[in-house]
């Protein structure tokens, strides 16, 4: 019996049928958030079976887009249960229509809606598992033992640049009058590469000469704090021979950084508060003990002062029998000295005129063989220096009319375009865009914008002269 054959269109069309009758309805999906983009207002992510091992490839995707009307429903759910937003990597329990370009070929969810309880019980379950992986490794303590110094007056800091956490630490060690020394490496403490970012932000710190690590960052949710639960970023600070302090701002949970930290504090303000107390208290008692040091000396002058008058009364008399006889030797030294110095001086004033001499000759011999070079240099300039300027003029000339030749403008004006994506890459090759891809057509006299509607074809936009 001959199989039925099928059209392109026919095909794709039954395809479409039958998801439309096996999904009459929005279904519910689980999976982890990757490649998220954001663009004109709507989000697209693929939606992949998580991984065990972080690295390997993705066993199964789905594309999911939400479109500008439904991301605010979802928003407003997330925002409700605390989460600010959802990035790459994220968990999530989704709901969607599951649809079929029939022009493309490419299956997709529309989002429609999202469980965050979900995302906040996959982050508890995360997060429980990597504390008991530390605890088995004997990491969770480490950091803990590492020695704090008695004056930590040498801070490295780690944060966002600019951030609220940035300011508020470093104006409180302004503040305090102490002479601290600040080290600051940014990095980014939220999202994708906030990870990676803030484990070299440590390692770099830990090679420079600083006494403690600030790593702090202001408050969130829990999923906005997520960087500071991850395992990798966990052990990184546990490995440290240097004290790591955290001043992340939650009032109510810890962070898995906080755990494996030297010290956690609440925000970042404490942090730096901390370290103000622990040199003020130092310097406090430094201080009490100078004075103590000072009154005990004192009493010890006073009886030492007293044992020195009773001493000197006993040796007065032995004293004065004793200048007189030492003041006649004093004498005659006196009368030897000043006979042999009159001698030491007549033969260095002889020494120093014959040097004297010497210098002078050397001086104008030197004088005479720098003269004779200078005017052979001065000939060099005079004879060869307009020669190469004329030479240079030249090649200038000809530089500036290979540059003018080959000016991108002049091209356009002769009926060149030059097209490219919204981002800036140059575009080659029709095989390069996507459906609903912007476009960017660079003319003599001005800029065309167009949208992708099929591969080799798009449909003009809006133009900007």
């Amino acid at each position: 019996m001959t199989a039925e054959t099928y059209s392109v269109a026919e095909l794709t069309r039954a395809i479409s049928y039958a998801l439309e009758d096996a999904f009459a309805d929005d279904v519910w999906i689980t999976g982890e958030i990757s490649g998220l983009n954001r663009s004109r207002g709507h989000v697209y992510f693929d939606l992949v079976e998580p991984r065990d091992d972080i690295g390997q490839p993705a066993t199964a995707q789905l594309a999911v887009a939400l479109f500008k009307m439904n991301k605010e429903v979802v928003n407003r759910t997330l925002k409700r249960a605390g989460i600010a937003r959802i990035d790459s990597g994220a968990r999530v329990r989704i709901r969607g229509a599951v649809a079929f370009n029939e022009r493309n070929g490419r299956l997709q969810v529309r989002m429609t809606g999202i469980d965050p309880m979900y995302t906040l019980g996959q982050l508890a379950v995360d997060r429980e598992r990597v504390l008991r992986s530390l605890g088995e490794a004997g990491l969770l303590d480490r950091n803990a033992r590492v020695p704090l110094p008695l004056v930590p007056l040498r801070v490295g800091l780690v944060t966002s640049a600019g951030s609220a956490a940035y300011h508020d630490f470093v104006h409180e060690l302004d503040v305090s009058g102490l002479a601290f020394q600040l080290t600051f490496v940014d990095a980014k403490v939220q999202g994708v590469g906030a990870v990676e970012q803030v484990i070299r932000a440590l390692r770099q710190l830990a090679r420079t000469d600083v006494d403690v690590i600030a790593l702090v960052r202001g408050g969130g949710s829990r999923a906005d704090l997520a960087t500071f639960d991850d395992e990798q970023l966990a052990r990184t600070i546990a490995a440290l021979d240097l004290p790591v302090l955290t001043g992340v701002g939650h009032e109510v949970d810890r962070s898995i950084a906080d755990d494996v930290a030297h010290t956690a504090y609440k925000t970042p303000t404490a942090c730096a508060a901390a370290l103000v107390s622990r040199v003020r208290s130092y310097r406090d008692t430094t201080e009490e003990l100078w004075s103590e040091i000072a009154r005990v000396a004192q009493l010890v002058v006073r009886d030492q002062h007293d044992l020195v008058r009773i001493r000197a009364r006993a040796s007065a008399r032995a004293a004065r029998s004793s200048l007189r006889a030492a003041d006649t030797d004093a004498g005659n030294l006196a009368t030897r000295l000043a006979r042999e110095a009159t001698h030491t001086a007549a033969r260095a004033e002889q020494r120093l005129d014959r040097r004297r001499d010497r210098s002078t000759r050397t001086a104008r011999e030197h004088l005479a063989q720098g003269t004779a070079r200078l005017d052979r240099s001065a000939h060099v300039v005079r004879t060869r220096v307009p020669r190469q300027i004329t030479t240079l003029d030249r090649q200038l000339d000809l530089t500036e009319a290979r540059l003018r030749a080959l000016d991108p403008a002049r091209l356009l004006a002769r009926g060149w375009s030059i097209t490219h994506r919204v981002d800036g890459t140059l575009l080659r090759s029709v095989r390069e865009v996507s459906l609903d891809d912007i476009l960017l057509t660079r003319v003599g006299d001005g800029t065309v914008r167009s949208i992708v509607t099929e591969p080799g074809h798009t449909r003009e936009a809006e133009d900007h002269g």
